[in-house]
């Protein structure tokens, strides 16, 4: 039903027939089970097969809802407290009382990533495995042809059932796939940047921002995230010349009792147009999970219409050499992508 919506939508109300690009910012499941992650991946192989893409267009990363909260339990033995270690590990343990703690055991903690790569990551990229190292946890994919890096990255590595609020990006992760960019010698100077993970960075349940002053400096100039329930824009600025978009995108699909009263469903589509260096994102809306998709108007200076959509210039470098970018729209003007 799902991606009959969607389809539905993009076809007959967008006029789109083709995407570019496919990125889902995390939470495929609400319990990281099987059957879950095998219905996850129905959708976006049907959307992919459908809509040309392969999987070098499809960026995933993983949410919160996407790591397995037993397996995370199970990680967790009970140690009696005439054998705890005269220091609890910080950050690794559970009290339990007077009579003991939970202490993790960092090997079974890896594995609450499993499921997410055995039923899901490794149907969508056939013959990759998702690292559950969390120091390896990010996706590279590069597009010359069109003049685009995406960066995923794991907001989710540090969580589990107990320390659920815990998100952030893995720094080692982070240095691992900058080095790519600085051993690339300006090979991606000219290259719109996008980075993608689950947790946003401003708000209430917002991640340590610091890590987006790396991300400005090595040129990223867009960033897109999930995990809020309404989809919201941002940018943060590091200095007169560098600074990042952040385009944050609300619920995708939920059953009707999980659905946050008053607040719809939403997706983002994107699309580039080269000539104008304009990013324009279409914020769609579903009242009901089993009704259609329609224009979402929230956007807009106070005192005036909201509008649906909005743009900017996801470039943030005056350096984008327009006549080396060999991107090719699809549409007039245009080159599309759901998120």
């Amino acid at each position: 039903m799902y991606r009959s919506q969607l389809e539905t939508d993009l076809r007959q109300e967008l006029k789109i027939h083709r995407l570019d690009y496919l990125v889902i910012s995390g939470d495929l499941t609400q319990g990281a089970t099987e059957d879950e992650f095998r219905a996850a991946f129905l959708l976006v192989d049907s959307l992919v097969k459908r809509f040309g893409l392969d999987a070098g267009r499809v960026v995933v990363v993983p949410g919160n809802h996407d790591l397995h909260w037993g397996l995370s339990e199970e990680a967790y033995p009970f140690v009696p407290k005439s054998r705890l270690p005269s220091v609890l590990p910080e950050g690794r343990h559970i009290p339990a009382g007077e009579a003991g703690a939970l202490i993790r055991d960092n090997e079974k903690y890896r594995a609450r990533f499993a499921p997410f790569d055995e039923h899901f990551h490794r149907h969508v990229y056939p013959g990759e495995q998702y690292s559950l190292e969390a120091a390896a946890q990010f996706r590279w994919l590069e597009r010359p042809g069109d003049g685009l890096l995406f960066l995923g990255l794991n907001s989710c590595w540090e969580i589990d059932h107990h320390f659920t609020g815990r998100a952030g990006i893995h720094p080692t992760a982070l240095t691992r796939a900058l080095d790519r960019l600085n051993e690339g010698a300006g090979r991606y100077d000219d290259w719109l940047k996008i980075a993608v993970w689950h947790h946003p960075v401003a708000g209430g349940e917002g991640m340590n921002p610091d890590f987006l002053e790396r991300l400005a400096v090595h040129g990223f100039g867009l960033c897109l995230h999930g995990h809020i329930h309404e989809a919201m824009e941002g940018f943060h600025k590091y200095d007169d010349a560098r600074g990042m978009r952040i385009v944050g995108a609300g619920t995708f699909g939920a059953p009707t009792k999980e659905q946050v009263p008053g607040i719809p469903l939403q997706y983002n589509l994107l699309t580039l147009d080269p000539a104008s260096r304009q990013m324009r994102v279409d914020t769609r809306r579903k009242e009901k999970p089993e009704g259609a998709w329609s224009a979402d108007a929230r956007w807009g200076d106070k005192g005036k219409a909201p509008k649906a959509w909005y743009e900017f210039d996801p470039f943030t470098r005056s350096r984008w050499n327009r006549a080396n970018s060999k991107f090719e729209p699809s549409s007039p003007g245009r080159r599309g992508g759901v998120g």
